[in-house]
């Protein structure tokens, strides 16, 4: 078993436990077995031709999850806390072509309370491993706190209700995506973007509301059909986005 350095805790967010142990029977924090394909060296190849054996190893370390143990202390969140940025995780499930070759290695645990106080939440990701004999397969299964995990079973209005339902009475709110290509960053803001239209009020009182996308270099605006735009300062020092005219985004792009 591994556990954290001291002082680790402090920091919702990153990795905080990590569990690796031999030969358990039950199969639950980890699996061992003897690996008989052949093909093992790659990470990739180990996890698809022996996903059974590792598949068996997540669900049971899921039910360790359900049930009453808990892997590792998981960090109480506390009201001195309340004005730092809130860090929520959303799985999105597999798509048919991967899991017809591959298996579900993400793990939620916790709720999806983004700004109470009290426990935090945790994402765990299970890694398929190969020993020192390049024969005994096992599992190790790494813990990433958040203020609230959400499984690919919420929607998008659970996720809008538990972080926008609260902060929209009270002032500004920025929601930042970020993950890789294919993660659903654009799925997940553009489902709040549409249920925004419907709940903010259409009398009385002002709103301003900006969709951005970055990558690279390049922005565009999801609010006017992905147009290009670039990011100015104004005379007040706030960050405005301000369209580029069509001759000079096609330019842009074919540059």
């Amino acid at each position: 078993r591994k556990t954290a350095a001291p002082g680790a805790r402090e920091g919702v967010g990153q990795l905080e436990h990590d569990r690796r142990d031999a030969a358990l029977a039950p199969m639950g924090n980890a699996t061992s077995a003897i690996e008989t394909s052949g093909d093992c060296h790659g990470t990739a190849a180990r996890r698809q031709n022996n996903r059974d054996v590792f598949g068996a190893g997540v669900s049971a370390f899921r039910q360790e999850l359900s049930g009453d143990g808990c892997p590792a202390p998981i960090p109480i969140r506390e009201a001195s806390m309340r004005a730092r940025p809130r860090v929520v995780v959303r799985k999105r499930p597999l798509f048919e072509h991967e899991a017809a070759q591959d298996f579900d290695v993400l793990s939620c645990q916790g709720g999806t309370d983004v700004w109470g106080e009290g426990d935090a939440a945790a994402l765990w990701v299970t890694r398929a491993m190969l020993a020192a004999d390049h024969r005994t397969m096992y599992c190790e299964h790494h813990g990433f706190y958040a203020d609230a995990v959400f499984g690919e079973a919420a929607s998008t209005a659970e996720v809008y209700n538990a972080v926008l339902g609260g902060p929209l009475q009270h002032g500004s709110t920025t929601v930042l995506c970020f993950g890789q290509t294919g993660s659903g960053k654009t799925f997940t803001l553009a489902g709040i973007i549409d249920i925004l239209r419907e709940a903010l009020p259409s009398g009385g009182g002002r709103w301003r509301v900006s969709a951005l996308e970055v990558a690279g270099n390049a922005v565009t605006d999801l609010l006017h059909a992905s147009a290009r735009c670039v990011l100015r300062d104004d005379a007040g020092r706030c960050t405005r986005a301000v369209l580029l005219p069509a001759s000079s985004a096609e330019a842009d792009a074919a540059g």
